[in-house]
């Protein structure tokens, strides 16, 4: 970056201002390195793990590769709007959401990111209790049921000490971070493929598969597809930072739709080779001792990463729907992290996690990018998104067609399937969940913008605008 790119005003970076010019200091590899540093972390590696575990290498290959690729060419798009206009996220959403709409997608979205900051976390705090029982601790660092929370709750502290410092510190963190867990991917593909042999990592059978391998291969590929639609809220924060649109749209695919699969085809081929869904057993048992000890480290390095990310992400998405609060108290809002780091009962049930975020995101990600290019036409006011009066009102503050659009999708994605009991319908087996309610979403809002609850907003036209034709 240039000297005088290298500072952001306040009021953009610990606040909900438009960003302007001046503040728009990301370029496509500053923007590539603060993004990619949460896919490279443990929800890739933890997703593909899952896929390996159900897979062969070669249909885990197809799953993760489909399954993240495709649900970013579908959401990527929106990181134009951010970016043309400098907004963040839960700004943004306010043209179809509504105002309070907006505001209540914010607090589901900040349960999801604590839950995404504790898995994060947790997975690092398990690497350095194993990390510290081999270089030979006290039990009470080295056991896993107390190692792991008492690492997780240290890693916290300092990710919250790097997120006080804003956008700079975190990119200066991202610095390292991203080339750490680099080294760790590839390290751990070099040895899988070259010292195991491609051919015998090919011919290695998943140990927990479904009775079928339809079943397996659709479950596992609705995992991938979640983790895809999982970057919807996030792609916001960081894009209105950057110096062009094409740079936001290149960033959000590279980062989360290319480069988080090499995560994920290192998780599924690790766990194949381990029989393991735990990364601090994938390490020794792939890399040896002193390798395994080293892959720890490098794994909590960029683990904590993920979580400046996400610790980041929630506390400027608070200050959008509150912004008189202090960036403290913003940074406040990711403290209950502490209590899912206590035991390992969250981080075990990821699964169920990232199904669940998969129909959420699925169905908004169907809406807002329905509402901006088909019914909107990019015709949003600026002004309007900042005033909660304004023509994004529509029906006390929440927009019917937004309200129609989630309980169609959220009727389509379980019947479907069910994220919690992974049950699913003979058409899932086909179709997968998470595209088909992407795809409902997105026409349901379409349908019901234009022919049920029509809005002169959705004309495409500004409050100002409409005042002046009347």
């Amino acid at each position: 970056m240039s000297k005088e790119n290298s500072s952001i005003s306040k009021d953009v970076a610990f606040g909900f201002l438009p960003a302007s010019k001046g503040d728009r200091i990301f370029n496509l590899r500053d923007l590539i390195l603060v993004q990619v540093v949460i896919g490279l972390s443990s929800f890739g590696l933890l997703t593909g793990g899952y896929t390996g575990n159900m897979l062969d290498a070669k249909h885990s290959l197809a799953a993760i590769l489909f399954g993240n690729a495709f649900p970013m060419l579908l959401i990527v798009p929106i990181t134009l709007y951010f970016a043309r206009y400098g907004i963040d996220t839960f700004v943004g959403f306010r043209s179809s959401l509504g105002y309070i709409g907006s505001n209540i997608f914010f607090f589901i979205f900040l349960i999801l990111t604590l839950g995404y900051i504790s898995i994060a976390l947790f997975m690092s705090g398990q690497a350095l209790a194993e990390a510290a029982n081999w270089v030979g601790t006290p039990a009470f660092l080295s056991s896993q049921t107390t190692g792991a929370p008492f690492f997780s709750i240290l890693l916290f502290i300092c990710a919250f000490m790097v997120t006080v410092g804003g956008p700079v510190a975190i990119q200066k963190y991202t610095a390292i971070a991203v080339p750490a867990f680099f080294v760790l991917m590839f390290g751990i593909l070099a040895i899988v493929i070259f010292g195991k042999g491609f051919t015998n990592v090919a011919d290695l059978v998943p140990s927990e598969p479904f009775e079928t391998s339809s079943r397996s291969f659709a479950t596992a590929l609705e995992l991938n597809i979640g983790l895809g639609f999982s970057w919807l809220p996030y792609l916001g924060q960081y894009s209105r930072l950057s110096k062009t649109e094409g740079g936001a749209f290149k960033a959000g695919f590279y980062s989360y739709g290319i480069i988080v699969c090499i995560a994920a085809l290192v998780g599924a081929l690790a766990a194949l080779v381990a029989g393991s869904l735990n990364p601090s057993d994938w390490m020794f048992s792939i890399a040896g001792s002193w390798g395994g000890f080293i892959g720890l480290i490098l794994l909590s390095v960029g683990n904590v990463g993920a979580a400046i990310f996400l610790m980041y992400s929630q506390a400027v998405s608070f200050k959008t729907v509150f912004p008189k609060k202090s960036w403290m108290v913003a940074m406040g809002t990711t403290v209950p992290t502490v209590f899912l780091l206590l035991s390992s009962t969250f981080y075990d049930a990821f699964g169920s996690f990232i199904a669940v975020i998969s129909f959420i995101m699925a169905v908004i990600g169907g809406i807002v990018v329905s509402d901006y290019f088909f019914v909107k036409r990019q015709h949003i006011s600026l002004r309007d998104l900042y005033d909660t009066q304004g023509s994004y009102t529509y029906w006390k503050g929440v927009n019917p067609s937004s309200i129609l659009t989630v309980i169609i999708g959220t009727i389509v994605y379980w019947v479907l399937y069910n994220p919690m009991t992974f049950e699913s319908s003979n058409l899932f087996l086909y179709t997968a969940a998470g595209i088909p309610t992407y795809f409902v979403a997105l026409v349901t809002y379409y349908c019901s913008s234009k022919y049920i609850f029509r809005y002169e907003v959705d004309m495409g036209r500004s409050s100002i605008q409409l005042k002046e034709a009347k």
